[in-house]
């Protein structure tokens, strides 16, 4: 059977705005980053580019209130585009959203280890919700880090098994695999192992593999826009 999946022209939009999302977020959530742990090792050869950035998107306001939300959209409009098989279409949009809205109501997102905005119009909805959703994850302490695990497993499932292969995608499966590492190190400190709380190099190799993600998704959003033509 043959699994290669091939964009026609609306395909191709879909795909690119995914990208586009993907880059731009990405970016936003790298640059902040390295602005916060500038200390950390290397992260100083980093620093000069991520204040340029920093400066040239500071007028854009909206970016940091919308980087998570582009984050997952542009991930959902790339699955759509390219894979064919509905079970993981509908399993990993579904764990995405549920991923957001838990952050959401948390105040903070496992996707990224820094305080990030959220759009003002998202409270509406949360408080439409909320109800429904405290009684889904009060059913069993493991629902909300069992979906945070499988939602960087999950992508990495669908940019494994993509063909024809893409240098865009593969750095998007390189970012899932460092996403993988820093949520389950997460998870290890903080429901198994406490104590690792204050061991200073876990947290920092943790911050490390969040930075790798998203360098990694925004040398991957910057091919993906560039190859629109490709099927």
């Amino acid at each position: 059977m043959n699994k290669r999946v091939y964009n026609k022209a609306f395909g191709k939009i879909v795909r690119t705005l995914g990208f586009i999302f993907i880059l731009v977020s990405s970016v936003f959530l790298a640059v902040q980053l390295i602005l916060t742990y500038q200390t950390l090792p290397f992260i100083e050869t980093l620093l000069p580019y991520a204040e340029l950035v920093n400066d040239a998107i500071a007028p854009y306001a909206f970016i940091s209130e919308y980087a998570v939300l582009a984050l997952i959209v542009g991930e959902i409009l790339i699955l759509w585009a390219i894979r064919r098989g509905l079970i993981l279409r509908v399993l990993l949009t579904v764990t995405l959203i549920f991923l957001f809205v838990e952050n959401s109501f948390a105040g903070q997102s496992v996707l990224v280890p820094i305080a990030v905005e959220a759009p003002a119009w998202l409270g509406s909805i949360l408080g439409f919700i909320e109800g429904p959703f405290e009684q889904l994850v009060a059913l069993s302490e493991y629902i909300i880090p069992g979906v945070t695990v499988s939602v960087p497993f999950l992508l990495w499932v669908l940019y494994a098994y993509k063909k024809p292969g893409r240098f865009s995608i593969f750095m998007l499966r390189l970012g899932s695999i460092t996403l993988f590492l820093a949520i389950a190190m997460l998870i290890v400190k903080n429901l198994f192992v406490p104590s690792l709380q204050d061991v200073e190099v876990y947290g920092t190799i943790t911050t490390v593999f969040y930075i790798l993600t998203y360098l990694l998704n925004a040398v991957g959003g910057v091919f993906g826009t560039l190859g629109f033509a490709r099927k």
